[in-house]
């Protein structure tokens, strides 16, 4: 078993971290050395966040795992902190802490942490996993300081796995002779650090984006496969809606449960085989379609029924590429597919996110209700209206009812509000 290493400097790191960072977002400066064997983590770093409200406390989810060792917000260390067990649905092995203070923090806060420990429980479900062949960290253990109010955010971090291990996370990377250093060059709402022995990545322009894959199994025809695809997708996105951020990661992740998603930048799929990709290409062209249009649909509370908002609106996305791509006939079978899934289910309007029906929900019945809507208002309209949603930056189902009557009254408002409440 390898030992630890541990040769980013603390010092460096948080030199002048409690002064005020010009930056636009919250953003993280952290230095992470892992080592995969052992599943052993050690993290260091600062956390700058504008406080817009006058408050006296700052609340924020670790894996119960990491022991934190140092703690200051703003050079002081004047302040209470509790722990109780983490209240997000997917970070089931959070702990939240509160730190509180005498006195209203500055709207300039930032604060300082060290902390390390063994990550060796996670649920079976989780995409985040640390182990010798394949390690992918994320919000989702998590493994920094998380508070989803502080969201999205720009990071700096670096990144040392050890002898032997090669890491990608989203970012411009600068290679240094014992770590890798990775900065966004936008912001986003996770840091994920991948890493394995035989991670590579390729660089190429799609269209208007700097796209990056990073992969350890797929074939030279996949990889062209795969970017033909993203290429189609990417084009009629940026047709329909406004522009995004120019700069596209794809992962191959090689973790064999948790399935995909996509973060601000960036998609983690697992399952790229190339006989299943040739075999089923127009599945895997809604599976890529639905991830990559998570870039534009993610502004809703991922942890409550509202989650329809991000996950029905990028699925019903998904079925237009198939329509576009590969007809009529194509897309009208995957509807008739989604209705017949939902048939005898709990409505959309506040349905049980972690019940036994919310992923036919999410995923058949929410997309169901947008494909009667743009036969109702008509494909125009439709497109209109989600761009309207993404240019006003939606992000609950009383601000898209509110889109809704303003562009096409309140008689639809109310039909589409029936609709959500209806069995």
């Amino acid at each position: 078993m390898k030992h630890l290493i541990n040769i980013l400097l603390l010092s460096v790191l948080l030199s002048g971290c409690t002064k005020k960072q010009n930056y636009d977002y919250p953003h993280y400066s952290i230095s992470l050395s892992a080592d995969p064997e052992s599943r052993h983590i050690s993290v260091s770093g600062s956390w700058d966040i504008p406080v817009e409200d006058e408050t006296k406390s700052l609340e924020f989810h670790l894996h119960r795992q990491l022991r934190i060792d140092e703690l200051d917000i703003n050079g002081s260390k004047a302040f209470k902190l509790t722990d109780e067990p983490g209240d997000i649905r997917y970070m089931p092995e959070a702990i939240k802490y509160t730190l509180t203070t005498d006195t209203p923090l500055k709207k300039s806060t930032v604060l300082n942490f060290k902390y390390s420990g063994e990550i060796t429980e996670w649920p079976e479900w989780s995409p985040s996993v640390i182990g010798e062949k394949w390690t992918e960290l994320g919000l989702y253990f998590p493994w920094y300081p998380y508070n989803n109010r502080y969201s999205p955010f720009t990071y700096k971090v670096d990144v040392n796995a050890g002898p032997g291990y090669k890491t990608f996370v989203m970012g411009e990377e600068i290679k240094k002779e014992q770590f890798s250093s990775y900065e966004t060059v936008g912001p986003t709402n996770d840091i994920i650090i991948c890493a394995s022995q035989d991670i590579k990545t390729i660089s190429k322009k799609i269209d208007t984006y700097n796209f990056t894959l990073a992969y350890t199994t797929l074939s030279n025809l996949l990889i062209d496969s795969l970017t033909t695809d993203v290429k189609d997708i990417l084009t009629l996105y940026n047709k329909w809606f406004p522009e995004g951020n120019n700069t596209i990661c794809l992962v191959e992740s090689m973790r064999e449960k948790g399935g995909a998603y996509a973060r601000m930048g960036g998609m983690y799929l697992t399952g790229l085989d190339q006989e299943g990709y040739f075999k089923s290409r127009q599945s895997y062209t809604r599976y890529l379609g639905h991830e990559i249009s998570h870039l534009w649909w993610y502004r809703a509370n991922t942890n409550t029924w509202e989650d329809w908002l991000n996950e029905g609106f990028a699925e019903y996305t998904a079925l237009m590429v198939l329509r576009e791509l590969y007809g009529q006939d194509c897309f009208e079978e995957r509807i008739a597919d989604k209705r017949k899934k939902s048939e005898g289910t709990d409505p959309v309007w506040q349905y049980n996110r972690n019940g036994k029906d919310a992923y036919t929900i999410l995923y058949s019945k929410a997309p169901l209700l947008l494909y009667d809507l743009e036969k109702r208002i008509g494909k125009d309209a439709f497109m209109e209206l989600l761009r309207t949603m993404l240019e006003t930056k939606v992000s609950s189902t009383a601000e898209f009812l509110t889109a809704l009557e303003n562009q096409q009254g309140s008689t639809v408002r109310d039909w589409f509000l029936s609709g959500l409440k209806e069995l």
